[in-house]
């Protein structure tokens, strides 16, 4: 959510050549897009929109985002299991956060929060006609642990027993957001019983009101197909078809030229032209993304030096307010303002601050030695940052470019690497970067534990980049089993103290997201899980 808050006076020779730079970025991307159009490959479907044919009810969204795969436990395209509709979790996390049943129509918990009973509903069926039971829901959540790389930055289970439509699970320490956790698509419910040789090409056996029809894994379009057996009451939709690019430009265009039906997650640069006309339904959501801008501290900015003055010499309040058209709100700490986890209390020691930056490299020895315009390493070494981005959420390539822009006038060299969203995800993974911007939803449990233990937390599955601390990772094990509402809040915030003493990461901003859909489409949904795009209300009428 936008907050008030005074303007701070930028320099407006600065921001003119940043200005410059962008919109001669985003017209290329413009004239690009139209070239794609022209040549009638701007969408990959040839079909253009919604229709009512021999096939029932059609349409098509297009998405920035895409899974590598369709298999649930590969990095995060369990989300797109549940965004396409066809898995489901026991519990589901609604738009303030809080979780309720889902697969599970209740549960209970014993006093120390190690032993959780889910009564699991008792008209489900899977889409093949399998009822769904407690031993099958059993089985998907070993699948979880046993070909899953994950499962323990969630919990750790003890013994997992099913009798009936009863499910147990127990835990090896306390777990008192445990249903939060489990609404995290990783724990999508599928039939394990049956073949999944081709899970990746063919997708799991869920609940959900789709099923998969076919998924290309180059071009990443995902075609999904009412659920004959769906449980859930009757679905509208025949079809729906998932179509894939990263040119903001062509999602614009494609839903003005009606070859989409609704776009996933339309550019702050474009979303206006969609306002106040009648012909189109916008839906905003605040979220629980941050833009991370990660430093590798297995290179050169292992030294806090370079990364504080970094920090210090990135105007994100100008970024947000000039290049993002005021549609994100500055970043400070690693949890969006939208949450009640200190934005306005802690204190950001690398707060905007040019000139101090400046004199902190100075001071350090990091000089222009060669006179090419650029600093050196106090020991002579050329600094050249690899900066990796994306171009599937539109705010990625303006941070990127300014970024560079203005880390130019610092006199440190950033060279930009533009890649698909899932090779940065496995780049990130794998740390070959030296900075990486992402957008990464840190409330993806309604609670930040799991984001911070997983990217933050020494040995976490995607902390590559070098960083560990003590002292934070002993405020994680005590958040980990504290069951406490307003106790947690303190430990995250602790937590968060602690990551910006340390100048760990920079928090760009935090978006807002949309869907932005033909008049005629209905039961699209933007929500601040970001978990939960179409379902059996979604359905378009007669234009």
């Amino acid at each position: 959510m936008r907050r008030n808050r005074k303007m701070r006076k930028i320099n407006p020779v600065k921001n003119e050549e940043m200005l410059q730079k962008i919109s001669a970025l985003l017209l290329s991307l413009l004239l690009t897009g139209v070239l794609l159009a022209g040549c009638g490959g701007g969408t990959g479907n040839s079909s253009g929109g919604a229709s009512d044919t021999e096939q029932g009810k059609n349409i098509v969204i297009g998405t920035g985002q895409s899974c590598g795969t369709l298999d649930p436990l590969q990095s995060y395209d369990g989300w797109y299991a549940v965004r396409f509709g066809i898995g489901q979790t026991l519990t589901k996390l609604n738009d303030d956060f809080s979780v309720s049943g889902w697969l599970a129509e209740d549960y209970t918990v014993n006093e120390d929060n190690t032993v959780w009973t889910f009564t699991i509903r008792d008209d489900v069926t899977f889409s093949n006609g399998t009822k769904l039971t407690a031993e099958l829901a059993k089985a998907s959540l070993e699948n979880v642990y046993e070909n899953g790389m994950r499962g323990t930055e969630y919990f750790t289970p003890a013994a997992i027993e099913a009798d009936g439509q009863t499910l147990v699970i127990t835990t090896e320490s306390p777990e008192p957001i445990l249903p939060n956790k489990l609404a995290d698509p990783y724990f999508t419910i599928i039939d394990t019983t049956v073949d999944m040789t081709n899970i990746a090409d063919e997708g799991p056996v869920g609940t959900g009101p789709f099923v998969v029809e076919s998924f290309d894994p180059v071009t990443k379009e995902t075609v999904v197909v009412k659920n004959e057996n769906y449980w859930g009451g009757e679905v509208l939709m025949d079809r729906i078809t998932f179509v894939y690019t990263e040119d903001q430009s062509t999602l614009t265009m494609g839903l003005q030229s009606g070859d989409f039906d609704a776009v996933y997650n339309v550019s702050m640069t474009s979303i206006g032209d969609f306002e106040n006309n009648e012909s189109y339904r916008i839906v905003r959501t605040a979220s629980g993304r941050t833009a991370h801008g990660f430093m590798n501290q297995n290179g050169v900015l292992g030294d806090e030096v370079l990364r504080q003055a970094i920090l210090r010499y990135l105007d994100r309040e100008s970024y947000c307010e000039n290049l993002l058209n005021g549609e994100y709100v500055a970043g400070k700490t690693l949890l969006t303002s939208a949450s009640a986890y200190g934005y306005d209390e802690l204190t950001d020691i690398n707060a905007y601050d040019p000139e101090g930056a400046a004199r902190l490299l100075d001071e350090a020895g990091y000089a222009d030695t060669d006179g090419d315009g650029f600093r050196e390493t106090p020991e002579g070494e050329a600094i050249n940052l690899r900066f990796v981005y994306y171009t599937g959420r539109p705010e990625q390539q303006i941070l990127a470019e300014a970024t560079q822009l203005e880390l130019a006038g610092l006199g440190i060299r950033v060279t930009l690497e533009v890649h698909d969203t899932q090779t940065v995800i496995d780049m990130l993974g794998s740390g070959d970067y030296d900075m990486l911007c992402m957008s990464i939803n840190a409330l993806n449990c309604g609670d930040p534990e799991n984001h911070m233990n997983t990217y933050f937390k020494t040995g976490g599955s995607y902390n590559s980049f070098g960083y560990s601390s003590a002292e934070f990772d002993s405020v994680m094990d005590e958040l980990s089993v504290t069951a406490d509402a307003d106790r947690r809040v303190e430990l995250v915030k602790e937590a968060e103290q602690i990551l910006l003493d340390d100048s760990v990461c920079i928090y760009y901003c935090y978006p807002v997201m949309n869907f932005v859909t033909k008049s005629t489409v209905s039961g699209i949904t933007s929500t601040p899980a970001d978990f939960y795009w179409v379902s059996e209300a979604t359905d378009i009428q007669a234009g």
